[in-house]
């Protein structure tokens, strides 16, 4: 049974306990805690009936640990997190479902000797949802990158670095061979540009089964975009992978993509095929499109005692035409971007991206670094933008663009974007 066949099948895991250190202030280890839906479809996702021993690798409130406990009732838990406080509180829930077979350690779960800690232990199962943040290099780091077997090119750049990255190679340290993996990483992982030769590396190294796309409420206390990465410790390299996106009520839309595809990119909406109404379609980068970044920052655009074009001032209305007020010339002398009559403007950073695209009609304002103005041939100005403001459009820019919070859009992913002519 596939990964995706094995996860739709009914689960009965009990009421799980939402356990959150830290309600209704941001974590200071920036940690997410897992929605309890989501801690019992995850642990669905594997294929491994009798695990003799899980790893729950910063296992914070202990939600993804409940669950394998529930569905693993003979296997042996391992729980690690450096903060005192969510120890205690894991071991005191573990106690109701698995006191004699959890075993909880106050380590640095990125402790280069941490394997010796655990006594060079074995894993045949390991879960973790890591901390979304970026760390400061330090020394070990480079041990626990290579002993986990990655090639070079995924440590090549050592500064900063992401902590779910490091928290991967970890665990892969401590797996056994074939071992299950399931971890919960920030959308920047699974799409990002950034991380395109990391995922090529994994991609190598391990054998990915399924990446499953969370809806945004998964976590207490935040919409985060988050993915489930599901793989086996055992050399990779080829073989389609699975993509689905989770609701409550189960696995969604399940598609197949290739290995090369995957390294562009795993994400689930993504790659999920588009609706089509059989339009020709066409690229900006095909018309001679011109697409300038504004400069502005939000501190600057706050403080400017010139009009400035932010996210906030799109109207609500797709595609409508904007007026601004000052005639300031439109090649600024103190180095500003700007936006000018016969401009397109579309958002470039804001949760809702793909709904904020109009056309100024008259005048001109400085672009914050949020805005993007696009300059197309006269002839071209009309498709574009209904192209952009029509619900295929928004569609398109809703699947092209990233991020773990506020979506993000790249000039380079723009100009390869699918539009259809209206």
């Amino acid at each position: 049974m596939t990964p995706l066949g094995q996860a739709k099948r009914a689960a009965d895991t009990g009421p799980m306990r939402m356990l959150h250190a830290y309600a209704g202030t941001r974590d200071p280890l920036a940690r997410h805690y897992t929605a309890e839906f989501v801690g019992s479809r995850f642990v669905d996702l594997f294929d491994r009936e009798h695990p003799a021993g899980i790893l729950d690798l910063g296992s914070g409130g202990g939600a993804l640990s409940l669950a394998a406990a529930r569905r693993w009732t003979a296997a042996d838990i391992v729980t690690v997190d450096v903060d005192q406080q969510a120890g205690a509180r894991i071991c005191d829930s573990m106690r109701l479902v698995a006191d004699r077979r959890h075993t909880h350690l106050q380590l640095d779960a990125l402790d280069e000797d941490l394997p010796a800690r655990l006594a060079h232990r074995s894993f045949d199962v390991a879960l973790c949802n890591p901390p979304y943040l970026t760390l400061p290099w330090r020394q070990g780091f480079d041990r626990i990158l290579s002993e986990a077997g990655l090639p070079r090119e995924a440590r090549r750049n050592p500064s900063p670095v992401a902590a779910e990255t490091l928290f991967v190679a970890q665990i892969l340290r401590m797996a056994g061979r074939r071992a299950e993996i399931g971890v919960i990483v920030p959308d920047g992982l699974v799409s990002g540009r950034r991380a395109r030769s990391f995922r090529r590396s994994l991609l190598s190294r391990v054998s990915v089964s399924c990446v499953i796309q969370l809806p945004r409420r998964s976590f207490s206390g935040t919409d985060a975009q988050a993915h489930i990465v599901v793989f086996r410790n055992e050399p990779g390299g080829g073989g389609d992978i699975e993509l689905a996106r989770l609701g409550e009520d189960g696995l969604r839309e399940p598609i197949r993509i290739s290995w090369e595809a995957a390294e562009n990119r795993m994400d689930h909406e993504f790659h999920l095929p588009r609706r089509t109404s059989g339009r020709s379609t066409f690229r900006l980068c095909d018309i001679g499109a011109e697409i300038v970044r504004g400069n502005l920052s939000s501190a600057e655009a706050r403080s400017a005692t010139q009009p400035v074009f932010h996210t906030t001032s799109f109207r609500k209305a797709p595609g409508a035409s904007v007026e601004l007020r000052s005639d300031f010339c439109a090649d600024d002398r103190v180095g500003r971007r700007v936006a000018r009559a016969g401009d397109i403007l579309l958002a470039r950073v804001d949760r809702n991206l793909h709904r904020k695209v109009c056309q100024v009609a008259a005048g001109s304002a400085i672009l914050s670094d949020c805005v993007y103005a696009i300059r197309v041939p006269n002839r071209w100005k009309r498709a574009v933008l209904n192209a952009l403001s029509s619900p295929s459009g928004s569609e398109a820019l809703l699947k092209t663009s990233r991020g773990v919070g506020a979506r993000m859009l790249s000039k380079a992913d723009l100009l390869e974007l699918e539009l259809e002519v209206a």
